[in-house]
């Protein structure tokens, strides 16, 4: 069955009840309550801090009098039961509420209100749903393309250009897209219009990686990359995590004394150096190297750095953009690009948005970099520290046997040094994987020794931040403790508060712990930190997790699952979850045909197998949803 109440949040902002009709009638200021409500954490908002956004044109007395009326206004034009409040917040029913993303035109497309607060808060929120959009659509084209799925990959980046026509992630798409298949003439004529507009519009060429595209899909010879110029550097063994300077950035046409380009730079360097992942070079250094006509690789070697951060400002009236790119120091080759377009308003609050953009999305793209690295080396010259970065790909993959791969790499790095406390940590991860995902022959023992792995690296580790991560995550999967899962994740979170993983960790621990508006909070933030992490697969079933042991929307928990499976195709374990959602929505039909794909995947499933592998906060956060299971067709023993 439709929900009673279904809101369409691209193109103009409209309204729809269970059967498909437009409610009509809102006023102005009623529909920038429920479009407040409708992209609120839980779709919940404080009294005060609604009232406040929708009438900050008038006094606090005033406004809350004002929200009270326009509320009793709105409960005569809705289902009954969708809008509630009390004393302190106002909500919608998670239950009876859905939100639509599939139009044409922009987000959230509605009617002035003279309310300054409410006018920047939509701003914001434009933004953030046309970037989340563009980002799934670009991780869905992915994953596409990496199943060989050619068209399917073109047309969800052409959908991604459609909204941002100077995404220039969308247009490599393309052109990689059409390399596998996809048309190249029109691929080419998307490339053209793109760097024509990237002309017009800022002054600036599309990144080397796609001309390179393009000049290849032409027939035509890559640029040759520049000349090494320390030769072996490129197959020197990783044995030390990977040195970053971030340079001077450039600001286009910018006033020369302008410390403004300066303060952006200080403060990406100072979330960079809370990653603890990398080394970064001091600012001061960096500084010298202003102005001089040295190349990439001359600079890199008297910096002594292995990657450099470069980047772009320009501002033109109230907006900024800032393009930054990662490049190898040896060739000077571009690894990562990434563009951020804000807002100029209070400079320390863009400085800070804009650092933590820029370290969050940075660092999938150098740990790419450093496993290509490590992964040119024969086995025998790899270090614990190349081992660990080559275990890395095959530990996100989510099959069994690329898991078992991945702690074959972290049982080398531990031969080579047993108290390496990062292999430690991502061994107990992929160990408490294991059972989590139903790929064990001995569910206890492998979680036994992961958390001896855990409590290993716990002892070695400080302020290593990806370790405390892996150490939280093994907690987390592997005993009912959250509360000291939970303990690892802050902690690391307090030190990078820009891990991603961390982010997505700590969701799973939330839901897990019943706290589920919190989860969603948490995901929110790792998919605005890395939109497109290789882990983004898992961050959307803790999402989908959330909805289904709330019970506050299990039908659209199928559809990010869907989304999860169109990511990652191997992560069959997410059957498990489908199923809960259809017995949640009473559609036991569905839900079996769900447990015989489960039980597909792992022949011989029993339920007192399922019962001793899955996680125990999972069996602790919803003890009587698994019991259907053996209703369903799920044999006992």
């Amino acid at each position: 069955m439709d929900k009673p109440l279904t809101f369409d949040l691209r193109g103009p902002f409209g309204l729809r009840g269970a059967d498909g009709g437009a409610i009509v009638g809102l006023s102005r200021r009623g529909q920038a309550i429920l479009a407040s409500l409708a992209l609120a954490p839980g779709w919940r908002m404080p009294r005060a801090t609604l009232a406040g956004r929708v009438w900050s044109d008038r006094g606090d007395e005033q406004a809350r009098a004002s929200l009270r009326q326009e509320l009793s206004v709105l409960r005569r034009h809705l289902p009954q039961g969708t809008l509630m409040a009390d004393r302190d917040a106002v909500w919608l029913d998670p239950t009876l509420s859905a939100v639509n993303m599939v139009g044409e035109g922009g987000f959230l497309d509605l009617p002035e209100v003279t309310s300054p607060c409410f006018d920047d808060w939509l701003r914001d929120a434009r933004e953030d749903l046309s970037r989340q959009w563009i980002a799934g659509r670009l991780a869905a084209g992915d994953a596409a393309l990496a199943a060989g799925q050619v068209e399917v990959a073109d047309a969800e980046a052409r959908a991604a250009l459609a909204v941002d026509d100077l995404s220039e992630e969308a247009v490599a798409l393309i052109l990689r897209a059409a390399a596998r298949g996809a048309p190249r003439g029109a691929a080419l004529q998307a490339f053209e219009r793109f760097r024509d507009r990237l002309r017009q519009e800022l002054d600036v060429a599309p990144a080397p990686e796609t001309l390179a595209l393009a000049q290849a899909l032409k027939g035509e010879a890559a640029p040759a990359a520049a000349p090494s110029t320390s030769g072996a550097a490129a197959e020197t063994s990783p044995d030390r995590p990977p040195s970053l300077a971030v340079m001077p950035f450039d600001e286009i046409g910018g006033d020369p004394d302008d410390m403004f380009a300066d303060g952006i730079v200080e403060e990406i360097t100072n979330a960079l150096s809370r990653v603890h992942e990398f080394q970064v070079i001091a600012r001061q250094s960096s500084c010298v190297l202003k102005g001089t006509s040295l190349d990439v690789p001359q600079q890199a070697a008297r910096l002594g750095a292995d990657y450099l951060v470069e980047g772009t400002i320009q501002r033109a009236k109230e907006r900024v953009r800032i393009s930054v790119q990662l490049v190898n120091g040896v060739d000077g080759r571009s690894l990562w690009q990434a563009r951020f377009d804000d807002r100029l308003d209070d400079l320390f609050d863009l400085q800070d948005r804009i650092a933590a953009q820029v370290a969050g999305q940075l660092w999938p793209g150098l740990r790419y970099a450093e496993i290509e690295r490590a992964e040119r080396l024969p086995q025998e010259h790899r270090s614990a520290y190349a081992q660990t970065l080559s275990a890395m790909r095959h530990f996100w993959l989510h099959r069994k046997e690329e898991n078992l791969r991945a702690i074959a790499h972290l049982d080398r790095a531990l031969e080579l040094s047993p108290n390496y406390a990062p292999a430690l940590a991502y061994r107990g991860w992929a160990l408490a994987q294991a059972p989590s995902y139903l790929w064990s022959d001995d569910p206890e023992g492998d979680r036994r020794e992961a958390v001896a792995c855990a409590d290993r690296a716990a002892e070695l580790t400080t302020d290593h931040a990806p370790s405390l991560v892996a150490i939280a995550a093994t907690y987390s999967m592997a005993t009912p403790d959250q509360e000291r899962a939970r303990r690892f994740v802050n902690r690391a979170l307090t030190i990078d508060p820009n891990n991603a993983w961390g982010w997505m960790r700590l969701g799973w621990v939330e839901t897990y712990s019943a706290n589920y508006d919190a989860c969603l909070a948490a995901i929110d933030r790792a998919e605005a930190l890395s939109p497109l992490d290789p882990f983004r697969f898992n961050m959307v079933m803790a999402r989908a997790g959330a909805l289904v042991k709330s019970n506050r929307d299990p039908a659209r928990a199928i559809e990010l699952i869907n989304e999860a499976l169109a990511l990652a195709p191997g992560m069959t374990w997410a059957y498990r979850l489908m199923v809960s959602a259809y017995i949640k929505l009473g559609k036991d039909k569905e839900a079996i045909e769900m447990l015989d794909k489960l039980m597909a995947t792992r022949p011989g499933l029993t339920y007192a197998y399922f019962l001793e592998s899955i996680p125990p906060g999972a069996k602790a956060s919803t003890p009587l949803l698994y019991e259907r299971l053996t209703e369903l067709g799920m044999p006992e023993k």
